[in-house]
């Protein structure tokens, strides 16, 4: 499928540029009151939903026989269908309503057994565009992405993106560097692949399908893990309804990922009554 992934994915290049454009003008107007809140207490934006339906639109007519699966609305899985598209029309919702650069547009590209094969993440703000089929080349504002050199033992030194509510969930005080978050889950999984002194990310839990694939994909072609802290292989199929990953993701050189495994620790589930 390769050849026919590159084609797709060069088609959807634009597309998603197209569309972080889109929400980067909407950004400029945005006040106070276009920040609303989802069931689950996640911030959503008239932004979000206008970028879905252009993405959704083109999409469907690039390839009418791929199933699509969104943030914002809700689209039914065929598992026979030979291609799933992941799109998150804003990834990093919440630092985008505060006028943040922090956010992308992420769209992922699944086969049939649900294996991430393409990716495509642009963030307008901080003039990121990222993009791989199959197994590569991965490329960085069109031009090929450099290949991974050699992993460097974790030290005070060290970066390590993560979410902003890393800290209810897995236990820090074994790590010796430094954590970052700009906002958006996507380019935190793959900032380790741009900038050198950072050694990998810490996603989750609660991910979903649509955060993560286009990251998943990319880090693949480059030969980097991305997987469940709890070393674990992802497991879409139970994300395609919509619903969360399995536990906080993580993504690194192999050799930092399986470091990162001795030093973190998930912390007991609080009470829920």
């Amino acid at each position: 499928m390769t050849d026919e992934t590159t084609k797709i994915i060069e088609a959807l290049t634009p597309l998603v540029e197209k569309a972080g454009k889109l929400a980067r003008e909407k950004q400029r107007t945005l006040s106070p009151s276009d920040r609303t809140y989802k069931d689950d207490e996640s911030v959503v934006t008239e932004a979000d939903e206008m970028v879905e339906r252009f993405l959704v639109e083109r999409i469907a007519r690039l390839v009418p026989s791929a199933n699509l699966l969104t943030e914002e609305a809700e689209h039914d899985y065929d598992p026979k269908k030979p291609l799933s598209f992941a799109i998150d029309p804003i990834d990093g919702t919440d630092v985008y309503s505060q006028g943040m650069p922090g956010w992308c547009v992420s769209v992922g590209l699944l086969d049939r057994a649900l294996v991430p094969i393409g990716g495509v993440i642009y963030a307008p703000c901080l003039d990121l565009l990222v993009a791989t089929s199959d197994n590569g080349p991965v490329t960085l504002n069109r031009s090929p992405l450099a290949a991974p050199g050699p992993a460097h033992p974790i030290s005070v030194r060290s970066n390590l993106m993560v979410t902003s509510h890393i800290h209810k969930t897995v236990d820090l005080s074994g790590y010796v560097g430094k954590i970052r978050g700009i906002g958006s889950a996507a380019l935190h999984l793959i900032y380790h692949l741009i900038y050198p002194p950072v050694i990998g990310a810490l996603e989750g839990p609660g991910i979903h399908i649509w955060d993560v694939a286009a990251a998943h994909a990319i880090n693949r072609a480059q030969g980097e893990d991305l997987a469940y802290l709890n070393g674990r292989p992802i497991d879409y199929a139970p994300m395609t309804g919509g619903g969360p990953g399995a536990d906080v993701v993580v993504s690194g050189r192999p050799s930092t990922v399986q470091a990162l495994r001795h030093m973190l620790h998930r912390l007991p589930s609080r009470p829920t009554g």
